[in-house]
């Protein structure tokens, strides 16, 4: 069982993009940290299965400090990731995935890393994997808004961890954002129980000529996906200048 549907873009290169952050460690974790805020605002990205280095991550990071916000992406993996096509996909899913270990490097590490770097209220990014860690960061009160790109919670929590869906999202504190894509999980679009549980605290936007990974994997010389990409990040920091 995969976080990806099948057909999947891959791990997009980006050979020619300068990054403008840099990487430091806390403890075994290490940080990706671009931005400053002077409003002491600050997004969490939580990457997909391709990990701390997958195609356009860092870029679109960038993208989200450069309107204003402090961005750290924590590499929760620790230097690891899975082909969506491995034979440990599950396996790995199941490891990488447990909230009682992620909550920790969220409350010990991350937290008061940001802290220390002028962070005082949070949102938070997630593609594919990333919208489950999303979803549970967002049990913390100290989170404001949560946005999921091609989001992957519901095969996650559903099929491989064996966890109730619906209990995780009337967990959630604070307004979300969904952008799904073809072939995500019904549980993520507008008539799926994302929306009956969590109601008008949830906005989803589909996108229908969309590929699940199509925001930091799709060919950006594809006007469609061009054009998508840019859609959705502007409607992501119109989302969080809403709610932050």
């Amino acid at each position: 069982m995969s976080c990806c549907t099948a057909n999947a873009w891959g791990n997009l290169k980006n050979p020619d993009y300068k990054e403008k952050g840099q990487v430091e460690k806390v403890d075994d974790l290490d940080i990706y940290r671009v931005g400053s805020s002077s409003n002491g605002k600050c997004i969490i990205w939580c990457y997909d299965i391709f990990g701390f280095k997958g195609g356009r991550t860092r870029q679109m990071c960038d993208f989200l400090a450069d309107a204003g916000y402090l961005v750290i992406m924590p590499d929760f993996y620790r230097g690891d990731m899975c082909e969506p096509t491995e034979a440990r996909i599950g396996t790995f899913i199941k490891d990488v995935t447990n909230w009682d270990k992620l909550k920790v490097d969220w409350e010990k590490k991350i937290k008061p890393y940001a802290e220390k770097h002028g962070a005082k209220t949070y949102g938070a990014v997630g593609t594919c994997w990333g919208s489950y860690v999303v979803l549970r960061l967002a049990e913390d009160v100290g989170f404001q808004a949560g946005v999921s790109f091609h989001p992957s919670h519901s095969p996650i929590a559903g099929n491989i961890l064996q966890e109730n869906e619906e209990e995780i999202l009337k967990a959630v504190k604070c307004p979300q954002m969904f952008m799904p894509a073809e072939g995500d999980h019904e549980n993520t679009y507008p008539d799926g129980l994302g929306k009956k549980v969590m109601g008008d605290a949830l906005e989803i936007v589909t996108f229908p000529d969309m590929k699940h990974g199509w925001s930091v994997r799709g060919d950006m010389n594809d006007p469609k996906v061009e054009r998508d990409v840019k859609k959705a990040f502007n409607l992501a920091l119109a989302f969080f200048r809403k709610y932050m």
